[in-house]
């Protein structure tokens, strides 16, 4: 039995909280965890930023949870540069700074907590999760007549190869190409493969809304594989008399494959007798009924209700998996994730198309964007919500790993400089770049902060 909103809302925020927490826990505690082996002070492990809710001291350490849950850190005098302990506060006396090669260590290890973490989520979904819980697929499902993918020749079970040349091997990454190629008007190029043969076709970009956001696709298609059935059969219908049940699945219609809806409810005779090869799902049986449409009692809404029905509401069924759960290798997962994070990156700082680093940046989604996703994917399940922490998990070890101050791929870069120049860089130098960037980084993560909020909004009061 579902659990009531009043329950089940709150439990969901506490277990997304939870998750999102854990994915900063099991980074920070890499840090912690390779310093203390390595011998080096850790002053203070927060969980979160600003005013501490809980701390104790334990092993020398101040244990902190902070107001503001997304992030963390570990204050590491030995490691961090002057610019970095201005930022997390003083630490009392001053310490020599660790040999490069422990600073090294120590920065790659919050990363590598978070590459730990996913490999664990990754190989219980491999191991342990049902058939059909994970699925790539670029095959479309159902094309909509008079549509941008209609008008481009493309057709049901067709596969989807390319977008302008990069392949693609989820729907995810075909949504995600066609939207950093461009806007309303564009025109794409499509690698598609029918009947085991590839063909090539132009498309023209639509403006479509997600969660009241413009976004720029190819309108007109959904994935599959997909199959096209009855929803609802109406009682006393020529439907209900034939037997047929919703849930049921049209293969057919006067010996054509059923691909689209139109081919029952555009009839050039709509008085005339069908014929449909019907499959039910419980049985596996195929039959085929003969069914001539009358007139029934009208529909609320039907724009035409005198006109003839079989007594049939049409429905798709199939199932869409989201982007991280695309794969079921364990390797094959967190590949699949990482190709994502270096996909926006390389649109970010490398475009290959006018406008495409501004779209790119346009999607991006901050941690209460991020928070808000895991709240409501810990209602689908537990599989649904590891891949989802894999994937927080191996963002969070790949963009820690940028050459940027205040990042461990900041900290790796001036350890690396003193282990091969066999000096330090000047503290100066340091603290300002430091400073610089971190200012840089509040700013935008106050800027994602600030748009997710307009989204959330948006999309439950606009």
């Amino acid at each position: 039995m579902p659990l009531p909103s009043y329950i089940l809302w709150p439990l969901s925020i506490i277990l997304g909280v939870f998750l999102f927490s854990l994915a900063v826990f099991i980074h920070e505690l890499g840090h912690f965890v390779v310093a203390r082996l390595l011998g080096l002070r850790a002053d203070v492990f927060s969980i979160g930023f600003g005013p501490a809710l809980w701390k104790r001291r334990m092993w020398g350490t101040e244990l902190r949870f902070s107001a503001i849950p997304f992030g963390g850190y570990v204050s590491l005098p030995q490691l961090d540069p002057e610019g970095m302990q201005r930022l997390q506060g003083e630490h009392g006396e001053t310490l020599p700074p660790a040999c490069p090669w422990k600073r090294i260590l120590v920065a790659l290890a919050g990363p590598m907590g978070n590459l730990v973490l996913a490999l664990i989520c990754a190989a219980a979904i491999s191991w342990f999760a049902p058939e059909g819980a994970t699925g790539a697929s670029t095959t479309i499902g159902y094309v909509e007549p008079d549509s941008s993918a209609w008008e481009a020749g493309l057709r049901k079970g067709d596969r989807l190869l390319s977008v302008n040349g990069t392949t693609i091997r989820s729907w995810s990454d075909f949504q995600t190409e066609c939207f950093l190629s461009g806007g309303t008007n564009d025109v794409v190029t499509l690698t598609y493969e029918r009947a085991g043969k590839s063909a090539e076709t132009n498309a023209v970009l639509d403006t479509q809304l997600a969660e009241n956001e413009p976004i720029y696709g190819i309108g007109g298609m959904l994935p599959g594989p997909l199959e096209l059935g009855i929803g609802s059969v109406e009682p006393d219908s020529p439907a209900a008399q034939a037997g047929l049940q919703p849930g049921d699945r049209i293969l057919s219609v006067d010996g054509v494959p059923f691909e689209r809806f139109e081919q029952l409810t555009r009839r050039a005779d709509p008085t005339a007798p069908v014929t449909l090869e019907v499959r039910s799902p419980q049985t596996g049986e195929t039959t085929t009924v003969s069914l001539r449409p009358v007139r029934l009692a009208a529909i609320e809404g039907d724009p035409e209700p005198d006109r003839p029905r079989l007594g049939i509401v049409m429905a798709m069924f199939g199932e869409h998996h989201f982007q991280w759960m695309a794969e079921r290798g364990v390797w094959a997962q967190i590949g699949s994730d990482a190709s994502g994070v270096v996909r926006v990156l390389k649109a970010l700082t490398l475009p290959q198309k006018e406008g495409e680093a501004g779209r790119a940046a346009k999607g991006l989604g901050g941690p209460l964007m991020i928070l808000g996703m895991m709240v409501q994917v810990v209602q689908m399940g537990l599989w649904i919500s590891l891949g989802f922490l894999r994937l927080i998990c191996v963002n969070l070890a790949l963009l820690n790993l940028l050459p940027l101050p205040v990042l461990d791929g900041g900290h790796i870069l001036f350890a690396l400089y003193a282990l091969i120049r066999r000096k330090e860089v000047s503290p100066k130098v340091i603290g300002w770049l430091t400073n610089v960037f971190a200012c840089l980084l509040i700013g935008l993560m106050l800027l994602l902060v600030f748009r997710d909020s307009l989204r959330f909004v948006t999309r439950f009061f606009g």
